[in-house]
């Protein structure tokens, strides 16, 4: 068999240019692969449950992640940083982005998260996108719900609405809806009769305040009841003496159908359906005096009222009334607010007199009759007199 010693193939590659081009790549190759030996270092990857061994000869964590077999995105959380150096045996968690749509008012997001529970998803992209989504927002899920992939999550912006029923105040966030709609949200149920201070469909605007008013309508009977009537018949005794009683009236008993009505517990309307008597009223019977004239000495006197009053005497001779007279038999005194000075008058056991004094103890129904003697009017004392006024 034909052999070539070393000396000849040494020979043979001096002599030609392409064998020599073959030695230097060879060359070449030996010294990268010891270098790259000597440079590589392997790291523990820990993802999704499993630990992974990644060699690399690049310098970071995020390099050798992003060169290896390993899908990578930046979503991802990688501890320590990516910009950590590699050494050997470093152990790195990696926790996985999942793919989630976001849907903002009329914003749309094709992002990823690693969150695990779709209120930290929020968290992270509201931060991730200056979306300020707030705790009072509304969204779709429930917000400790776990991240699922590409799970949809929807955000409803909410505004703040004060809502005033059955006795409470609530003051809250709402996305923006119609006020039934926003009112089924709360759990507040209205009655067919129940009141609103929006129309049902008006859409809400921030501080928008509503009003519910309870209505409640009930039918009851109730008794009442009937006030009697006073009669007045006419009596043979003096226009003016007090009333007589003839017979006594009572009330009747009546029962009555009532609708009423109740807003928020206060009535404030009652509608009569039907009513019965159960017992009629009985009618009191009153006489009042008719008599405008008497007959004393065989004269007749005619009058307009006639007065019991409590009489006295005085005697002031060479005096002079209120009115400016002098005093006299047949002056009297009197109150004014009860006998006009000037009117003349009638006095049973007295005779006919004028009323042109006044005194300061004459009050109401009193008077005071002038005596022509100091004994006159002592003997005359005080006594209960008819006065007829003409």
């Amino acid at each position: 068999m034909f052999q070539l010693t070393r000396t000849q193939v040494l020979a043979l590659v001096r002599k030609s240019h392409k064998a020599q081009i073959i030695v230097f790549a060879c060359a070449v190759l030996l010294i990268a692969t010891v270098t790259i030996a000597y440079n590589a270092k392997t790291i523990e990857a820990h993802i999704d449950g499993q630990t992974v061994h990644v060699t690399t000869i690049y310098g970071t964590v995020g390099e050798a992640l992003a060169h290896s077999n390993l899908k990578s995105y930046p979503e991802d959380i990688v501890n320590p940083s990516r910009d950590t150096l590699v050494t050997k045996g470093l152990k790195v968690e990696v926790t996985r982005s999942i793919p989630v749509h976001l849907l903002v008012d009329d914003q749309t997001f094709m992002t990823r998260t690693p969150a695990k529970t779709v209120g930290e998803a929020l968290v992270d992209l509201s931060e991730r996108y200056g979306l300020q989504i707030k705790d009072v927002d509304e969204v779709s899920t429930l917000r400790t719900a776990a991240v699922t992939d590409q799970m949809e999550i929807k955000v409803r912006r909410a505004i703040p609405i004060l809502v005033r029923a059955d006795g409470k105040v609530i003051d809250t966030y709402i996305a923006p809806r119609t006020v039934a709609d926003a009112l089924t949200k709360l759990g507040i149920v209205l009655g067919i009769k129940d009141k609103v201070s929006l129309p049902l469909d008006h859409m809400l605007v921030p501080s928008e305040q509503v009003q519910v008013v309870r209505v409640e309508e009930r039918v009851d009977t109730v008794k009442s009841e009937i006030p009697f009537q006073n009669v007045t018949q006419p009596a043979d005794y003096p226009v003016g003496l007090p009333d007589k009683i003839v017979s006594r009236g009572s009330k009747g008993l009546q029962e009555q159908t009532v609708k009423l009505t109740f807003e928020d517990g206060k009535e404030v309307d009652r509608e009569i359906l039907g009513q019965r008597v159960l017992t009629p009223p009985t009618n009191e019977v009153i006489s009042r005096g008719a008599q405008t004239s008497i007959s004393r000495g065989g004269t007749t006197i005619n009058f307009k009222r006639a007065y019991v009053m409590r009489a006295t005497a005085y005697c002031i001779p060479g005096g002079t009334t209120k009115t400016g007279a002098s005093v006299r038999w047949g002056v009297i005194a009197v109150d004014p607010s009860v006998i006009r000075l000037g009117e003349n008058v009638y006095v049973e056991g007295y005779g006919q007199a004028r009323a042109l004094d006044t005194g300061g103890a004459i009050k109401g129904n009193r008077i005071d009759l002038y005596m022509n003697s100091t004994e006159a009017a002592l003997s005359y004392g005080v006594r209960n007199v008819m006065v007829y006024v003409q």
